[in-house]
């Protein structure tokens, strides 16, 4: 999670596409559905060009099941940044799995190891309860 926070911090596309499956499906709290890594790309390289000085960061993170390939976790979000000089922001609730490549090794470019497969973004708050 936090490697893949980094690089889209560092607006960082190489170190980031690597870290998804390639049929990963992104639901965002607007609406909108990205389909693949190519799209994410698009949709990002197009975020930030549009806002300056981008922050984000996670919280409240709960690990909900982990098996030998698979995983899920849902989490707090907060985002912010600068648009035409503006302060613009937001943040909610999500949700992510994640598949394990067990591809060993290098493989067409790639590392083995979990990938985000899924991601859905929603507003409102999410706050786990107490243990």
């Amino acid at each position: 999670m936090s490697e893949f926070a980094a690089a889209l911090l560092r607006q960082d596309m190489a170190a980031a596409l690597p870290l998804l499956t390639d049929d990963v499906v992104f639901f965002y709290s607007n609406g909108t559905a990205i389909i693949g890594k190519a799209a994410f790309a698009a949709v990002m390289t197009t975020s930030w060009k549009a806002v300056e000085d981008y922050r984000y960061a996670v919280h409240e993170t709960s690990w909900l099941a982990q098996s030998e390939t698979a995983a899920a976790v849902i989490y707090s979000f907060a985002w912010s940044g600068l648009a035409h000089g503006a302060e613009v922001g937001g943040g909610g609730r999500a949700t992510r799995v994640f598949r394990r490549d067990r591809t060993g090794g290098l493989f067409g470019g790639r590392r083995s190891g979990w990938r985000i497969a899924h991601e859905h973004l929603s507003a409102g708050q999410w706050t786990p309860e107490a243990g």
